[in-house]
């Protein structure tokens, strides 16, 4: 089964120490197309080792679940105990709801409107205080009882809640008007347009190449009418300045900068290799809560 999977990064401190795992908090990311982790030591408040892995050919839940349960009891860390342990799941099948105009139980119903649940899919929605919405989303049952059997007592959340929420956190002091982050996943492209701690934008969208991403990303800031020789666009995700989708990016919009590391925690050494807009979202799990 694990020659479907790819070792995209692994690092630690040296200083972790297994024993002592219930003083750290984990982070899980979880997509159809890969697997990501990291450690804080809460004692230092420093991120201490992240690892993350790609899939290749995986179309079903099963394997994904499949895949979980391998990776965990391979791992040196993923079978020890936390102190808390966060997930998040990545799906295209999420929308946002106004918090006033929400009900618990018609949660599936909001969803329908703009997506088509698989059979089997569960139903969660996470509450975002920072925005007053909430977001609805559906993940395969198979998926959700695996991280349950490893987790038990872990609630799932959307990678679309904590990436809304951590970036009204970032932005809140700003001055700058509008600001647009785009979040660059292996398929799809999250688009977050801003105004200080005003959230105007945000949508995903699927790609096949560097030009889809730059259409999506002119295509909203015309309907915003906003000025791409103004506008700032601030990169995350695994994309570098020899890309060639930052090249292209370039031509159209005057200000593209890739975003920095909260300075909320300390990170280790062993972290010094990995660009700073690499794995935002999952450093970041731990800043607010859901």
């Amino acid at each position: 089964m694990l020659q479907k999977v790819h070792l995209s990064a692994s690092k630690f401190d040296k200083a972790l120490d297994k024993e002592a795992s219930r003083k750290y908090r984990l982070s899980i990311q979880l997509s159809l197309d890969g697997f990501s982790f990291c450690i804080l030591d809460t004692d230092r408040n420093k991120f201490s080792g992240i690892e993350a892995y790609s899939f290749q050919e995986v179309s079903t839940s099963l394997v994904i679940s499949n895949i979980i349960t391998e990776l965990i009891q391979k791992s040196d860390w993923l079978k020890l105990p936390f102190q808390e342990t966060r997930i998040i799941f990545e799906t295209e099948k999420s929308t946002l709801i106004p918090a006033p105009l929400f009900e618990d139980e018609h949660a599936a119903d909001y969803l329908r409107f703009n997506h088509n649940p698989d059979f089997g899919d569960k139903i969660i929605f996470d509450r975002l205080s920072n925005l007053g919405a909430v977001n609805v989303f559906s993940i395969p049952e198979n998926i959700l009882l695996t991280l349950g059997r490893f987790f038990p007592g872990v609630t799932v959340h959307h990678f679309a809640s904590y990436l809304i929420e951590n970036l009204l956190i970032l932005n809140k002091n700003s001055d700058e008007g509008f600001v647009i982050f785009a979040y660059l996943r292996s398929t799809s492209i999250d688009l977050l347009v801003l105004d200080g701690r005003n959230l105007i934008f945000s949508n995903s969208f699927n790609y096949k190449a560097k030009e889809d991403c730059v259409y999506f990303l002119i295509y909203v800031m015309e309907q915003l009418n906003l000025n791409p020789e103004k506008t700032g666009v601030t990169f995350f995700g695994e994309i570098s300045k020899t890309s060639p989708l930052f090249d292209l990016t370039r031509k159209y919009v005057r200000n593209v900068a890739f975003g920095k590391r909260t300075l909320d925690y300390n990170y280790s050494y062993a972290l010094d290799e990995i660009p700073e807009h690499y794995y935002f979202n999952l450093l970041n799990l731990q800043r607010c809560e859901l």
